[in-house]
């Protein structure tokens, strides 16, 4: 029974995180859509030195993501597909495939890490 305990508090907190952060993104990129003009709000920030600084920092971030998901995933083409995704929409997918794997360990921390490539012990 202790187990269960444990693998629910792995679980709750970051699920609850990622939920909110896809829905948080979902509603912040249908307000840039309606109100923004993403050629010239995109022109402006890359002309900025820290808006050059939080473009870098944000794919560093996901390419690195993007590695874990590569390196956790079994069917390479999956994982090339869910790279891209996560490359092209950022951090909104990236809370999808944290969802999805979190599901798919079934309360394994290391499933949840290492994927299908570990028996989930």
């Amino acid at each position: 029974m202790t187990t269960v305990v444990k693998k629910n508090r792995f679980i709750s907190m970051p699920v609850v995180i990622a939920y909110g952060g896809f829905l948080i993104m979902l509603l912040v990129i249908c307000y840039a859509l309606v109100y923004g003009d993403f050629f010239v709000e995109g022109a402006v920030l890359v002309d900025m030195a820290w808006g050059m600084v939080t473009l870098v920092d944000l794919y560093l971030g996901l390419l690195l993501f993007s590695f874990w998901v590569i390196c956790r995933e079994e069917n390479k083409t999956t994982a090339l597909s869910w790279s891209v995704l996560i490359l092209l929409l950022g951090n909104m997918l990236s809370c999808l495939y944290i969802l999805k794997s979190f599901y798919e360990a079934e309360g394994s921390a290391k499933k949840f890490w290492l994927g299908k490539q570990t028996n989930g012990n």
